[in-house]
């Protein structure tokens, strides 16, 4: 029989979708919004206009809109914004409504309250009432149903739904923290009866509870059966805190295998419902600031990921664990959690510091204002501590630990920031074992040349106070120098020690940045009296135009283009540097680039790649400096034109760089036999004068009445050396290195050889720098040199940018030569009233 019914009814459907397929007619469930399936016409029709209908459930017809009453056939009307539909949905019932400035405000009935628009005999009532439900029923879709705990005792209490023994709640200490809600508290009650009662479900719940309330130290709060020892424990209870034990004195701690790289941080996620989620696979991870995440060790790194709080409902009633799992083994890290206001949570009357869990957000209503406030994690620090193993010197130990920051959410967006942040704390490297070493075998040493460097500038005339930018300068070097060689030493040792290599500490770190920059403060001030001391000394052009033949009797009528052109010759010189910058840079990011992908192995520490960079500088610049000592063997020395010029113009060139030391070029050129030339070694050389010469040349630089001359001071003084030079040294063997020089100085007769009373001439070989270079910086190329590589290493350990480093340096190196050349030249004008503009 019932094989035929089905039989039939498949008929009947293949019928009509033949029928349906002949005439293109409408199937059911195929009508849009606002029509209903007519079975007689076998078509869609729609409902009728402006009549507040709409298609019924079963799509077969139309009913009245939500909101809407009957009102005649086929017709609806909808309420009033003041009204409501009443319960057989047949009329509207007012409701009880007030005008607050302008607006319309209507009564809504409370949580606990069923909304009421009938008599008992079901006719409407002229207003809409709002009534409590009975004792032991609750109020559920608008209607009073029957409660859980309507069979509770007298001896009982009913508390959120279910029955407590009264004796249990007035056992309660009183809550005096006031962080909870009145009904969250009542909530707290319910689960830690029930967790009493070994309820695992609500054990967990009041544990979520409990770490989202920042472990609270209220003996009436949320963490009351973790708190109070005098409570029985139930067996379900969940562990919140992280204990030392005899085989763990560390938690969080585990030995790194050799060649170890990685370290894998897992999360626990625990429900309110007590179901427990265990992540590890990184590759499911859909946020970076979120666990699980693999970290290298030795990097530190930051992510900041926004996050819209409103898509967060799976995590609101959840709380996490992080572990490290390694070889399969799970080791638990121990959490620090800091409340929204910055302060740390307490140990109190915990039994650790150290906690097991923290949450991502959680929704909370305010105790003093009807709102709800949020809670989000704003940061999550993981700071990894690496310690070397005493009992094996070859293996480490990691410490880690997790700082979870929190923050309250503004509650004009729902949009907040999370971040994840990884720090590492390493152990020492041996820089400071290093400085000690290289600092007191350096220090000394430079400090004792320095001290011989300053009682060379006192015997020559010099300042007593030009000990302190001498002594400064070695200090300098030996803050450079020993912070890069302890940089390499450490390096190399961790490289060739452990399997893995660390970065320096943060405390190194902070030592190797204090030592360049002070280097780089005190090199400053070198270089500054450098510049100084070359920019005030005492410069004489010696005119031999009254003894030279091709210049004979042409002193005032050609004088000053000779006297122009050996004041540019000069000028050029003064800021020329046997190793230009400019190359030096280029030379080292080429080195670096070279480098680039070996120091992608390296740790990420800022002191091992300065190191490296310097390296890469100095290698540079000794690389061309060698090119230079070849390219000068082999053509000869810049400076060579120095005494050419000199040679051809017809003059000498006399610079004073310390009141009773001056530098000679000779710039005599004589074609008479009975005149004696100077050539070869003497055309260069140092002068030794006595005290006398330089008081005499001191007066006639000055201007002084009575001297019978027309000519400048600068003229007078200046045909007067070469008058000294032609008369004094006449005769004097030239084949010895070293001849003293006695003769009348005006009025001063020298007849002894006592120290300070005697003129010396101190030649230097073929193979020398000339003497007067001394003082210019081709001289100094030591201290400009270290004073560019301190300058590169500041810039680049303050910015760690290479190419800004470069960029500074040369900047700097532009600007100290433009000045010193604008200085030079304005001493030149003043000394010898040459103007090259």
């Amino acid at each position: 029989m019932n094989g035929f019914v089905l039989r039939n009814n498949i008929c009947q459907w293949l019928a009509l979708l033949m029928l349906v397929s002949a005439k293109k007619l409408d199937l059911p469930g195929s009508c849009q919004s606002g029509q209903y399936y007519e079975a007689s016409a076998l078509a869609c029709v729609s409902c009728p206009a402006n009549a507040s209908m709409v298609t019924s459930f079963d799509g077969f017809g139309c009913s009245c809109a939500e909101l809407s009453v009957p009102s005649g056939n086929n017709r609806c009307r909808p309420c009033n914004t003041t009204e409501v539909v009443s319960a057989d949905g047949s009329t509207c019932i007012p409701r009880r409504c007030q005008n607050v400035s302008g607006r319309i405000a209507c009564r809504k009935c409370p949580a606990d309250f069923v909304t009421v628009t009938q008599n008992i005999d079901g006719s409407p009532l002229k207003e809409m009432q709002c009534v409590k439900c009975a004792r032991g029923y609750k109020a559920e879709n608008n209607v009073c149903t029957r409660c859980e705990a309507c069979t509770c005792n007298k001896n009982q209490i009913i508390v959120r739904g279910i029955c407590i023994p009264k004796n249990y709640v007035n056992a309660r200490p009183k809550y005096e923290e006031g962080n909870l809600h009145p009904l969250a508290l009542l909530d707290v009650v319910k689960h830690e009866y029930l967790c009493m009662q070994n309820n695992g479900r609500s054990c967990h719940t009041l544990a979520n509870e409990c770490v989202r309330n920042f472990y609270s130290t209220d003996p009436a709060g949320p963490c009351r059966l973790w708190i109070q020892s005098n409570l029985a424990t139930p067996k379900v209870l969940p562990r919140l805190t992280v204990e030392s034990t005899l085989e763990d004195k560390n938690p969080g701690e585990i030995v790194l295998a050799r060649k170890t790289d990685y370290l894998l941080v897992a999360a626990a996620v625990y429900m309110s419902n007590g179901e427990v989620k265990f992540l590890k696979d990184i590759t499911q991870n859909k946020s970076p600031c979120r666990l699980p995440i693999e970290i290298r060790i030795g990097r530190d790194f930051t992510h900041d990921c926004p996050v819209n709080t409103s898509k967060l409902g799976d995590e609101l009633n959840a709380t996490i664990s992080s572990y490290l799992y390694a070889d399969g083994n799970l080791v638990q890290i121990p959490v620090y959690p800091m409340k929204s206001n910055g302060y740390s949570v307490q140990k109190g009357t915990w039994l650790s510091s150290k906690f097991k869990r923290y949450f991502i957000i959680d929704n909370y209503l305010s105790t003093t204002v009807n709102i709800t406030k949020t809670v989000y994690l704003r940061t999550l620090l993981i700071r990894i501590r690496i310690e070397r193993d005493k009992s094996n010197p070859s293996s480490l130990r990691a410490d880690v630990s997790v700082e979870a920051s929190y923050a309250s959410k503004s509650p004009l967006s729902d949009s907040v920031t999370m971040t994840l942040k990884v720090v590492h704390v390493m152990p020492e490297a041996g820089v400071h074992r290093g400085l000690e070493i290289w600092g007191g075998v350096l220090g000394s040493l430079l400090t004792l040349y320095a001290m011989v460097q300053w009682r060379g500038v006192v015997r020559r005339g010099g300042l007593y106070i030009a000990v302190v930018p001498l002594v400064a300068g070695a200090i300098a070097d030996t803050l450079y120098f020993a912070a890069w060689f302890s940089t390499l030493h450490a390096l190399a040792a961790e490289a060739g020690t452990l399997g893995l290599t660390l970065p320096l500490s943060l405390r190194e770190e902070r030592i190797i940045k204090a030592f360049i920059y002070s280097a780089v403060s005190l090199k400053m001030l070198k270089v500054a009296w450098i510049n100084f001391n070359q920019c005030r000394c005492d410069m004489f052009f010696l005119d031999w135009s009254e003894y030279n033949a091709p210049f004979k009797g042409s002193y005032e009528k050609s004088n000053k283009w000779r006297a122009t052109s050996l004041a540019r010759e000069w000028s050029a010189v003064q800021t020329m540097r046997r190793v230009p910058l400019g190359f030096t840079a280029t030379l080292a990011l080429l080195i670096l680039h070279i480098m680039s992908p070996w120091q992608s192995y390296l740790p990420q520490s800022q002191g091992y790649r300065w190191a490296l960079a310097t390296i890469a500088w100095w290698s540079s610049y000794g690389a061309l400096l060698l090119t230079r000592w070849v390219s000068d063997r082999l053509r000869g020395p810049p400076t060579d034109v120095l005494p050419k010029i000199c040679a051809n113009v017809g003059y000498s060139l006399l610079v004073f760089e310390e009141d009773c030391y001056a530098h000679y070029v000779h710039g005599r050129n004589d074609d008479s036999k009975d005149l004696r030339s100077m050539a070869g070694p003497l055309a260069t050389c140092r002068v030794a004068c006595a005290p006398q010469l330089r008081i005499v040349y001191k007066q006639l630089s000055l201007s002084i009445p009575g001297l019978g001359e027309t000519d400048t001071r600068q003229a007078l003084l200046s045909r007067f050396l070469a008058a000294f030079f032609e008369r004094a040294l006449d005769g004097l063997s030239w084949v010895a290195s070293e001849r003293t020089v006695l003769e009348r100085l005006l009025n001063v007769e020298l007849t002894t050889r006592e120290a300070g009373n005697t003129s010396t001439l101190l030649y230097d070989p073929d193979d020398n720098t000339p003497s007067c270079f001394a003082v210019t910086w081709w001289g100094e190329e030591w201290s400009l040199s270290t004073f560019d590589a301190m300058l590169f290493s500041c810039v680049l350990v303050a910015t760690d940018d290479v190419l800004l480093a470069v960029l500074v340096t040369l900047i700097a190196w532009q600007l100290a030569m433009q000045l010193r050349g604008w200085f030079g030249d304005r001493n030149q004008k003043e000394k010898t009233e040459i103007e090259l503009n």
